[in-house]
C-alpha cells in the first residue's frame, strides 16, 4: 500500500510540474494595439505558431466586432488583425478561447506607428538601406555596401540611401488618405563621428528606383545598386552618385521621377551631428510632405539620399543589418486613424 502511495503522489508531482512548465512555455497577451478602424495588433511575449493564431475563430471583441482575418507578423510575436469597422474613442474588450486573457483597448483619433525593429516598434519590414563608398584614390567605386552593418557619409562623396515600404502596413491599416498623416520623423544611431566638430547632413528625396543589394564593399551583382546605376548596368546616374540637381525637381509630382534626375533639388532637412553612440532624430514639414506623397503614390517611394555638407570627417550610422534591433533605422509616424471607410 506504502508503495502506491508513493506512486501516486510521484504521479501528482510529475503531473504539476509538467502542467507548471505548459504554463511558462505558454505565449502570453501582453498588449493589445488599435492602429486603426479596421485593424489591430497583438503583442505576445514570445514566437507563435501561424496555424493556431491565424486562425480567426479563436479571438473575440465584444462590443460585437467581427474578426476578419489573422496575420503572423514576421518576427513571429505579434498578429495583426483585421475587422470591422471600431468607432474611435470607443471602449472594447478583447478575449482568446480558451485562455484567460481579456484586455480592454479603444481606438484614439491619432495614433504613432514605427517601421523598424525593437520593443516598441509597430512594423518590422520594408526597411531598405545601403552606402555608395568613394574611396580617397576616387578610383574604386563602390559598388554595393547593402550588407555592412553600417551607413557611410563622408568628405569624398560617400553617401547613403534609407527607404522604407509604407504599401503593406498602409494598406492593411485602411490608411490611404495622405492628410491622415500628421507629423514624420526618421531616427538613426551615430556609431562614430569627430566629436570636436560639429558636421551637417542633409536629406534628399530619391528619384529614381534603386535595389539595396547584399555586396559588402563587393563588386555589385547584377541589378544592384552601383556607383554607377541605381540599377546595376541597366539605368545610370545622371551625375554618379546621385548628386546631379536641377532647380524645380523636387518630387512632389509625379513628373519629377520620369528618370531626368537622381535626386531632388530641394533639400528636405539639414540637421548637426556632434555625438557618437548617440540617435539623431532628423524631422521637418518637407519629410512629412514626402510621406504623405508617398501615400498616395508608393510606386514612387524610393526613399531618402542622406550626405555629408562641407564636413571634413566621415559619419558612421548604424544599419539594419546590426545584431542589436534597438540600433537600426526607425521611421516614426503620427497619423489619424479614421480611416477612409467612415463619413467625413
Amino acid at each position: 500500500m506504502k508503495t502506491y502511495l508513493s506512486l501516486f503522489f510521484i504521479l501528482i508531482l510529475v503531473v504539476n510540474a509538467s502542467d507548471s512548465q505548459t504554463d511558462e512555455e505558454t505565449p502570453k497577451l501582453q498588449k493589445v494595439v488599435p492602429l486603426s478602424q479596421t485593424a489591430i495588433q497583438l503583442q505576445f511575449d514570445k514566437a507563435l505558431e501561424a496555424e493556431t493564431v491565424e486562425n480567426i475563430e479563436i479571438y473575440r471583441i465584444e462590443p460585437k466586432i467581427e474578426v476578419e482575418l489573422a496575420l503572423l507578423d514576421s518576427r513571429q510575436n505579434r498578429v495583426m488583425l483585421l475587422t470591422s469597422q471600431l468607432e474611435i474613442e470607443k471602449s472594447y474588450s478583447l478575449s482568446i478561447q480558451n485562455t484567460q486573457t481579456k484586455i480592454d483597448f479603444s481606438l484614439p483619433s491619432e495614433n504613432e506607428i514605427t517601421f523598424g525593429e525593437g520593443e516598441l516598434v509597430t512594423f518590422s519590414g520594408g526597411l531598405q538601406d545601403t552606402s555608395l563608398i568613394v574611396n580617397k584614390d576616387r578610383k574604386t567605386r563602390n559598388h554595393n555596401a547593402g550588407a555592412e552593418t553600417t551607413l557611410l557619409c563622408n568628405p569624398t562623396g560617400s553617401v547613403f540611401f534609407v527607404a522604407y515600404d509604407l504599401y503593406d502596413a498602409f494598406e492593411d491599416m485602411g490608411i490611404r488618405e495622405p492628410e491622415q498623416v500628421l507629423d514624420v520623423s526618421i531616427n538613426l544611431n551615430v556609431e562614430e563621428t569627430n566629436p570636436e566638430i560639429e558636421q551637417t547632413v542633409i536629406l534628399r528625396r530619391v528619384l529614381l528606383p534603386w535595389k539595396e543589394g547584399r555586396g559588402t564593399s563587393d563588386k555589385a551583382q547584377e541589378n544592384e545598386l552601383t556607383y554607377n546605376s541605381p540599377l546595376h548596368r541597366n539605368l545610370p546616374w545622371n551625375k554618379s552618385p546621385a548628386q546631379a540637381m536641377l532647380r524645380g525637381i523636387d518630387g512632389d509630382r509625379e513628373s519629377d521621377y520620369n528618370g531626368s534626375e537622381d535626386v531632388a533639388h530641394r533639400i528636405d532637412g539639414e540637421f548637426k551631428i556632434k555625438e557618437q553612440g548617440k540617435r539623431y532624430t532628423f524631422k521637418s514639414e518637407l519629410i512629412t510632405d514626402a510621406v504623405r506623397f508617398w501615400v498616395k503614390n508608393p510606386d514612387y517611394n524610393y526613399g531618402y539620399l542622406f550626405a555629408l555638407r562641407d564636413g571634413s570627417a566621415p559619419i558612421v550610422f548604424t544599419s539594419k543589418e546590426n545584431q542589436n534591433k534597438n540600433l537600426r533605422p526607425k521611421l516614426t509616424i503620427r497619423y489619424q486613424t479614421r480611416t477612409g471607410t467612415e463619413e467625413k
